[in-house]
């Protein structure tokens, strides 16, 4: 039962930094791009874009915060989607193609995800299938 609340509160904890960080990007973004370093703000849309499309992502990982047993694929999922855009954001970085600032981006989703993977596995190899 203990490792299902770390679960739960990794998982509502990434969600509320997905949506902290949207809605930063959606009030200040100049700023936003200026404290974490991701470059200079030249046009908005992608920033906007992206945004909201991680609001609504975000959303998805809410079954699996509240039931990780029975919405078992959306916590699979939502792994995926933590650490395929952190190794995006390393390589793109490695390659100077995204400026350093991403390195904080790519920590933050690698950390929680490697942290709801490593609880994942504790909490399935736990309980029956």
């Amino acid at each position: 039962m203990k490792v299902e609340r770390s679960f739960r509160a990794v998982v509502w904890l990434g969600i509320l930094l997905n949506w902290s960080f949207a809605f930063w990007a959606l009030v200040a973004p100049a700023k936003l791009m200026e404290v974490l370093a991701l470059g200079p703000l030249t046009d908005g849309v992608w920033l906007f874009n992206y945004s909201v499309l991680l609001a609504i992502l975000s959303c998805f990982y809410i079954p699996a915060a509240k039931d990780p047993h029975r919405y078992r694929t959306s916590a699979w999922l939502m792994i995926v989607a933590r650490l395929v855009p952190a190794t995006t954001f390393f390589v793109g970085v490695a390659l100077h193609f995204m400026p350093p600032g991403f390195l904080k981006l790519g920590i933050g989703d690698a950390s929680i995800g490697l942290l709801v993977l490593f609880l994942l596995r504790k909490l399935t190899a736990d309980s029956p299938s």
